[in-house]
């Protein structure tokens, strides 16, 4: 009487070889998709940093010119631009810029330049992207 089936040590080898390939595969697909994750909030990470220092920068720019309109002010060598309330503007990037709303002291007095607000500005004319054809039923 003959048997085809092996019952020593190494039974089940076979199953054993499938799941440690699956088991590779499967650590192989969440690293790569780990990899591919990371990259994209490296890349919005980017975006944000660059972003908030162009912010900054334009922030920083209106404050000096404020400075220097305060400076003349006070000094007296520079007149009052206009009566009431007067707005500042520096360019973030294309598309947006800071504007600074500035409120002057009143006619004949010496004082400094009151700031009413701050607000980013988008400049830029939007465009709705329609090129999005959807089905409508026919053929």
């Amino acid at each position: 009487m003959s048997r085809n089936t092996y019952s020593g040590p190494n039974a089940g080898v076979g199953m054993a070889s499938v799941i440690m390939i699956a088991l590779v595969l499967a650590l192989t697909t969440f690293g790569i998709l780990s990899l591919v994750s990371a990259r994209a909030d490296a890349a919005m990470s980017r975006k944000a940093r660059e972003n908030a220092e162009a912010y900054y920068e334009a922030e920083g720019r209106l404050a000096k010119r404020l400075a220097d309109l305060d400076a003349g002010l006070l000094s007296g060598a520079q007149t009052l631009p206009q009566e009431g309330s007067f707005v500042l503007a520096e360019e973030v990037k294309e598309g947006q810029e800071l504007v600074m709303e500035l409120a002057a002291p009143a006619l004949g007095q010496k004082g400094r330049f009151a700031v009413l607000g701050f607000k980013l500005v988008n400049t830029s004319e939007w465009t709705p992207d329609e090129s999005l054809e959807i089905w409508d039923g026919g053929l």
